[in-house]
């Protein structure tokens, strides 16, 4: 799938194409608005939180991350899907590792919010 395309055009193009996927992912995938409301909601809360950029930069990050598991672990059910539409017990697998790649995300995520929350406010 080669578009012949170099330099700033291919750049441009794939610009296009990313936006396609995220358009896809919010139309298509409830867990995906999911993940972006919290993201939105932690973001917001993280700017009001952050005594300067990096504080901000520190509890948004994770953010990023989960955001980023769920565009995977999406990728990758939309693969098996396509790949392997009856029950397998390694597509089951397969989709089960794109999950926890979520829920690790989520835990980290915890554990950042937690801790500065924890020092900020109580320590």
């Amino acid at each position: 799938m080669k578009s012949g395309k170099k330099g700033v055009r291919r750049i441009i193009g794939a610009f296009f194409f990313s936006l396609a996927g995220l358009k896809a992912c919010v139309s298509e995938e409830v867990s995906f608005r999911q993940i972006l409301i919290v993201f939105v909601l932690f973001f917001i809360i993280a700017c009001f939180l952050g005594r300067d950029f990096f504080e901000i930069a520190f509890l948004v990050l994770p953010l990023f991350f989960m955001v980023f598991a769920e565009l995977v672990n999406t990728a990758i059910e939309k693969i098996i899907d396509l790949v392997q539409p009856t029950f397998h017990p390694l597509a089951r697998d397969a989709k089960d590792i794109g999950s926890s790649l979520q829920f690790v995300c989520m835990l980290f995520a915890a554990f950042i919010w937690g801790g500065y929350l924890l020092v900020r406010f109580v320590l």
